[in-house]
């Protein structure tokens, strides 16, 4: 297969993950808001500088593709607990950037996906290499749900439909996001800008949303017309940071202002070649160590990694060796920051 073709191909999958689906041709809709300095009235932005469209186009041209495997077959885990109570902690990786986060009696999950394709339609976008760690069956009831922006990756209807039904969480999503789940018929959706709050149980469980750098879109047209951003959770276990999809940025020091250290960050440590173009959107391991420090952060785990081939211009392992040579540059235990197998769960701080 030619070079033109494969990129081509591999173009379109990264398009439609990432929210250029040619389902829906025309702007449908965003928030509608005051001016903020996030938001000029129709469209959200990062105050930091971003590539442009025109850098896409370059970054598609020049991307130079590496091989993945077709499938990875992991080794089975044991399913996680029902519950955890009192001011345990319990993490469990299952693909991408979906945990779920176990502590005070509350199971929340974070930006769940499994789906075969992250894309528009079941039939297109880019295909997963292997499956999810847990199978949706054996996910315990959950309460709460974290969405940290809705790109395809990261806000799956067919997963949510399913969860909706069977649990009827709670669903936490940046403006304008509602609209979408709302006619789905979802309920329990609560929109948030960024630093606004809302308790979610008995126990005084706290979540903040919190800002990121990167985007937002599902279709041609709605660029950027909905809020992305992170997750500070605060309760009897501990503060938990989930950062969602981001890039480096100013916004991570106004977030240690605000919060005295972590027990547990969730990073971005995948997708970031080529570094010139995906160093706004992404962070890299060397990043994520970054913010590990600078959060003082008790433990981190790694995410958006090995999963969907979305920015093949490096190998499904990359981010493991460029971790292991973070942590040494920056003088942090492996043990500090881990990345975790597809399915394994971890009981922080124990």
């Amino acid at each position: 297969m030619s070079k033109t073709i494969t990129v081509i191909i591999i173009s379109i999958s990264i398009l439609a993950a990432a929210g250029v689906g040619w389902a829906v041709l025309s702007d449908s809709g965003g928030y509608v808001g005051e001016v903020s300095d996030h938001f000029d009235g129709r469209r959200f932005f990062n105050p930091e500088p971003d590539h442009s469209f025109a850098d896409m186009i370059t970054w598609l041209w020049q991307m130079i593709p590496v091989e993945w495997p077709t499938w990875v077959d992991d080794p089975p885990q044991p399913k996680p607990p029902d519950r955890i109570s009192g001011k345990s902690l319990r993490v469990t990786y299952v693909n991408q950037a979906t945990f779920l986060i176990q502590t005070g009696g509350l199971n929340i999950l974070t930006d769940p996906i499994w789906s075969d394709r992250a894309g528009p339609v079941t039939w297109a976008g880019t295909k997963r290499v292997r499956a999810p760690g847990i199978a949706l069956g054996d996910v315990p009831a959950i309460d709460v749900i974290l969405i940290s922006h809705n790109h395809y990756d990261h806000l799956d209807l067919p997963t949510l439909r399913l969860l909706a039904r069977r649990d009827h969480p709670r669903i936490l999503v940046g403006l304008g996001v509602g609209r979408l789940l709302n006619e789905e018929g979802m309920a329990g959706v609560t929109e948030l800008d960024w630093w606004d709050e809302t308790v979610v149980s008995s126990a005084g469980i706290r979540i903040v949303f919190v800002p990121a750098r990167h985007t937002s879109g599902r279709s041609i047209g709605d660029g950027d017309r909905t809020l992305w951003g992170g997750f500070v959770i605060d309760g009897p276990g501990g503060r938990i940071y989930f950062a969602g999809d981001t890039g480096y940025g100013k916004f991570l020091q106004a977030i240690k202002e605000r919060f005295d250290g972590f027990r547990l960050a969730i990073l971005p440590v995948g997708n970031y070649e080529k570094r010139w173009f995906m160093k706004g959107q992404h962070m890299n391991p060397d990043d994520a160590v970054a913010v590990h420090r600078l959060l003082n952060v008790q433990g981190s785990v790694g995410m958006h990694y090995a999963t969907f081939r979305e920015h093949p211009e490096q190998s499904i392992h990359a981010h493991e060796k460029d971790l292991a040579a973070a942590l040494h540059r920056y003088g942090v235990e492996a043990s500090a920051f881990r990345l975790l197998g597809f399915g394994e769960g971890l009981l922080v701080g124990e």
